[in-house]
């Protein structure tokens, strides 16, 4: 019984981060745009967690659950958890103003930069590393699957900042 009252209480909390990643939203524009995980990952996460989570209750209900059951269990929840906690405002996100960046990871670290201190990017299989100043290490990361890393590459061109293209492998 206590794993059901549980497994709703999460629910409920995670209901309420979903409802307020909607309200906050991402602006599109060519000057002003947010750049975030995409709301379907929640979707995802809730399945691969609930899944869990019945696993969880039926094994408390036929008395099968063991600590090695348990934390099993529990770090295959893990991905989920993730996929649930993504996109939220302020988790993963790059926030574009004008010539402002501003790359905001786990809502307190935040880096601002400048659109026009960015020297080049290099691609990457899953996005685009994001140089400024002629940094060796990498200012921030725009990833291909988040929403706005379309808008994020065309100011790119629009501002003819060089990208290094991966190199392929021929077979």
């Amino acid at each position: 019984m206590k794993s059901l009252i549980t497994v709703c209480i999460v629910g409920v909390v995670l209901a309420f981060l979903e409802n307020n990643t909607k309200k906050k939203g991402i602006k599109r524009g060519q000057k002003k745009f947010t750049i975030r995980t995409p709301r379907s990952y929640f979707i995802f996460g809730v399945v691969e967690a609930g899944m869990v989570g019945g696993i969880l209750i039926w094994g408390e209900l036929t008395n099968q659950l063991n600590i090695f059951y348990i934390i099993v269990l529990f770090l295959g929840a893990l991905p989920g958890l993730l996929l649930m906690i993504l996109p939220i405002a302020g988790m993963w996100e790059v926030q574009v103003d004008g010539d402002n960046i501003e790359a905001i990871k786990l809502f307190v670290f935040r880096k601002q930069f400048l659109f026009s201190e960015i020297t080049h990017c290099k691609e990457t299989r899953g996005g685009w590393k994001v140089y400024v100043n002629g940094k060796r290490k990498k200012a921030f990361f725009v990833d291909r699957m988040m929403e706005g890393a379309n808008l994020f590459l065309k100011r790119i061109g629009k501002t003819n900042i060089p990208i290094e293209e991966m190199k392929r492998k021929k077979d």
